[in-house]
């Protein structure tokens, strides 16, 4: 019997196979190699399928790819059904837009503690050097060299890739509730559990990792920032507006909730 893997990496992807194959590629070098991939794939044409069936045949690692019909901004909705079929204990969130630097997953599965949340930021990388970027950068890893992305930086992002370990949890302080960043962050199987998911009433860009964050810490989770560790490099795109009003917003950051009954599960609870 094949045992799961330690680390479950889910990637919500639209579109974009470009920088799709470019964080795939940052995958086959990591330090820690006990791990799966599920694309959580939010509607994209037939191209992204295309590398998904290429990269599973070749790639060490078990890659799936869950697709849903698009149908506007549902990541809540597929990202949920990707952790499903997942497999490991602990879980990791990427966008697909974010390639990873070599020891990104060794930092997420050294850190881990139960009922801990860790939470990294990311360097923005600006449309020219995105435009320009090619496997072999990743490969070779000139893109992990600041001197490679300095200048495609905005200044106060560039110590988000400033690999320093012994800085751990520095960021945030004290805090046990460091802000969540949907593309960067990792949780046991069990907590994400616990709080039954992402809440899928939520649709549209924002606010999910805001009102899963507070419904962890409402659930008893703390979270730790693992900046400074678990590195990767944002390529540029313009993105969607924000649909949702003051209203909206202030509710989903400030509920009493843990769980909700428009996740994993649905049910009321």
């Amino acid at each position: 019997m094949i045992s799961p893997p330690a680390l479950s990496l889910v990637i919500a992807v639209f579109q974009r196979p470009r920088i799709l194959e470019l964080v795939l590629q940052s995958l086959e070098d990591q330090t820690w190699s006990d791990f799966e991939v599920v694309l959580a794939d939010d509607g994209s044409d037939e191209t992204v399928a295309e590398v998904a069936r290429n990269w599973s045949a070749r790639c060490p690692y078990p890659l799936r790819h869950v697709w849903q019909e698009r149908r506007g901004f549902r990541k809540t909705i597929i990202v949920n059904r990707a952790v499903q079929e997942s497999a490991g204990d602990h879980l990791v969130f990427i966008d697909a837009d974010c390639i990873l630097h070599h020891r990104f997953l060794e930092r997420h599965a050294v850190r881990r503690r139960p009922r801990q949340v860790l939470s990294g930021r990311r360097v923005m990388l600006d449309s020219e050097l995105t435009g320009r970027l090619t496997p072999d950068d990743v490969r070779r890893r000139r893109i992990e060299r600041p001197s490679f992305w300095w200048r495609h930086a905005k200044a106060h992002d560039r110590r988000n890739g400033i690999y320093a370990p012994a800085l751990y949890g520095w960021r945030g302080g004290w805090s046990r509730s460091y802000a969540i960043l949907g593309s960067n962050f990792s949780l046991s199987r069990d907590s994400f559990a616990r709080v039954n998911g992402y809440d899928e009433a939520i649709l549209g860009r924002g606010m999910e990792d805001i009102n899963l964050g507070t419904r962890l810490l409402n659930a008893g989770c703390s979270i730790r920032s693992i900046s400074q560790e678990a590195i990767q490099y944002h390529c540029h795109h313009d993105a969607e507006p924000m649909p949702h009003d003051a209203e909206t917003i202030r509710r989903w950051r400030s509920t009493a909730e843990t769980w909700t009954p428009r996740g994993l599960v649905k049910t009321e609870r």
